[in-house]
């Protein structure tokens, strides 16, 4: 005899497994109440997949979630943090101070360069910066001479950079001082006129033993004031700019002499004098004035 067991179909309640990216996504769009429906699988487990209308906006999230940043952009930002960070420590601590007295030099500077000869300008453009009035702070052309002719084409420095170099920074050679030079001589020819800023460097540039600014200068090699200088004394005077200790008559009077030399033809050169009267002048012996604590020499005493 057999026995007979009454078998009834069992309702087995499953839940899958979590789903791999980017179906977890879009399993997670569904309600409360679609999850809490339990799956009727006789034997197997399926997996719900989303809609075709929910997948653009599923794989457009997963994928912005895995972009970098431009690279070009991080480059930029770290070169521009660098840029003012040198910019910072160059600046010396009372940067505003000496900008303060830059500005309060440059009040009545038209009025009071008009008092200055011809002559000592030019001298001094001719030697110094001969595209002073053509360059906006920095000279492509004079930078361009340098390097071809290095090292006997100059430094390439304009008059406003020497002006920075000598009112707010140092005469350190160094990548980071050549920029902020070059920035805040870009600066300042947006701030003042050509010149004030002739003015300021006529002012604030070294002669020699101790002596600031051009009326010094004439004062302690002439015993004059800087209007009342000759087309001789204004060469001399701007031959000593590019080594004020060196090339001075007094500590070497070669060199000074050779110095205002240099003066004299380069003004030729720009057009300022002609060939005749710079070569009167170079024959002549240089006449200084000197104190009693100081002997000239044979070539610095008046005829």
């Amino acid at each position: 005899m057999s026995v007979l067991l009454h078998c009834q179909p069992v309702t087995i309640t499953t839940r899958c497994p979590p789903l791999p990216s980017p179906k977890t996504a879009a399993r997670s769009l569904l309600t409360r109440s679609n999850r809490r429906h339990s799956l009727v699988l006789p034997v197997r487990c399926t997996r719900l997949s989303p809609s075709p209308a929910l997948a653009p906006a599923v794989w457009k999230n997963f994928s912005s979630s895995f972009i970098f940043a431009n690279p070009v952009s991080l480059f930029a930002i770290s070169a521009g943090f660098l840029c003012v960070r040198s910019f910072l420590r160059v600046l010396p601590p009372d940067f505003s101070d000496r900008w303060l007295q830059l500005v309060e030099l440059s009040q009545g500077a038209e009025e009071n360069i008009r008092e200055l000869p011809r002559h000592l300008i030019q001298a001094v453009l001719a030697s110094e910066d001969r595209r002073f009035f053509y360059h906006f702070g920095v000279d492509p052309y004079g930078l361009g001479r340098a390097v071809v002719y290095y090292p006997n084409g100059g430094g390439g420095s304009t008059i406003t950079q020497q002006l920075v170099k000598n009112l707010f920074l140092t005469s350190e050679r160094s990548i980071s001082r050549k920029f902020v030079e070059g920035i805040l001589s870009l600066v300042i020819e947006r701030r003042f006129s050509k010149w004030e800023i002739l003015y300021a460097y006529l002012s604030k540039m070294y002669w020699g033993h101790g002596n600031f600014g051009v009326e010094a200068a004439a004062q302690f090699y002439f015993r004059k004031h800087p209007s009342l200088v000759n087309i001789g004394e204004s060469a001399l005077l701007s031959g000593i700019l590019p080594g004020p200790e060196a090339l001075n008559p007094i500590t070497n009077p070669k060199k000074g002499k050779a110095s205002q030399a240099r003066a004299l033809r380069r003004m030729v050169a720009a057009g300022f004098l002609d060939l005749e009267t710079a070569l009167i002048i170079v024959s002549n012996p240089i006449c200084l004035n000197c104190d009693n604590n100081m002997q000239a020499v044979e070539e610095q005493t008046c005829a």
